[in-house]
């Protein structure tokens, strides 16, 4: 995972990076039933496997992981990711969103992936990113499609969607 030293702003939210100390927290935010029935990889995932992923990401240079606070309170609100950056190309995915426990639906989440998009496209200086979600969570398409992404093809049940730079 790469490094960066300042947080990312948006409105209401901030973006910091993941650090070892925010794996319980987030992990229990992913093993709830109403959020890992979302992901493609909807298993329970332990606290091992859960470190040994995260220690895997401190290797690379094509990702960043980050806890999404609301800014009045610094409390934790989230989590978004962007990953498999590729540079070359000009591109990246990102996905991993998830909101703390009663959370959902306050406005956080969007101004957290407004703010990670923000980032993709200034800071990186990537041209586009895409995410796959599953055909049927038509909430977050919703979501997605009101923050200009669009979609871009479907596979083994998943829609994918993107959204370029300018």
């Amino acid at each position: 995972m790469e490094t960066m030293t300042a947080a990312i702003y948006a409105t209401r939210v901030h973006l910091r990076l993941l650090v070892e100390d925010d794996l319980e927290m987030t992990l229990a935010w992913r093993n709830r039933d109403e959020v890992r029935r979302w992901f493609k990889q909807s298993d329970v995932i332990s606290l091992e496997s859960h470190r040994a992923w995260f220690t895997k990401h401190q290797l690379v240079d094509d990702a960043f992981m980050f806890v999404v606070e609301e800014n009045a309170t610094n409390a934790p609100v989230g989590q978004v990711s962007i990953y498999a950056i590729d540079r070359e190309v000009g591109e990246a995915e990102v996905g991993r969103f998830i909101a703390a426990p009663g959370i959902s639906g306050q406005g956080y989440m969007r101004d957290a992936i407004s703010a990670l998009v923000h980032f993709a496209f200034s800071d990186l200086r990537l041209q586009r990113v895409y995410l796959e979600v599953l055909a049927d969570n038509a909430r977050a398409i919703r979501l997605y499609e009101s923050l200009a992404f669009r979609k871009h093809g479907e596979h083994d049940g998943l829609v994918v969607m993107e959204l370029r730079a300018g």
